[in-house]
């Protein structure tokens, strides 16, 4: 399983872009500010429906923005699975697989394992 590409809207200091890996090897370079750790924190909120770094929802949404939209399309066993994650400020959390939500947050969770060291 790999992630093929994710595209972030307003997710902290992202305004948006979008970024297509490779199944192999991908380095991420840059100065210090531009993004790198929030685009790590980005790819983990896939994966568990939660920052690695924030405990509330509503600080991962750009400063002055009123949402945020992470969005990740993965290869698992030859299969595509697009994740889709959305937060409107003082609203819910949303989360769907294949255009599907979730019927609970937790059912996401183990189906896209990261480890952050």
């Amino acid at each position: 399983m790999f992630l093929q590409q994710i595209h972030l809207m307003e997710f902290k200091s992202w305004e948006e872009v979008e970024f297509r890996f490779s199944p192999k090897l991908n380095c991420f370079v840059g100065p210090n500010g531009s993004g790198k750790t929030n685009l790590l924190d980005a790819i983990h909120y896939l994966s568990l429906a939660k920052s690695y770094f924030s405990h509330r929802d509503q600080q991962n949404i750009r400063e002055g923005g009123d949402f945020f939209v992470v969005e990740g399309h993965f290869v698992r066993d030859e299969e595509a699975v697009h994740i889709h994650c959305a937060l409107k400020r003082g609203g819910q959390k949303q989360l769907k697989r294949n255009k599907q939500e979730y019927e609970r947050l937790a059912d996401h969770i183990g189906h896209f394992p990261n480890v952050v060291i």
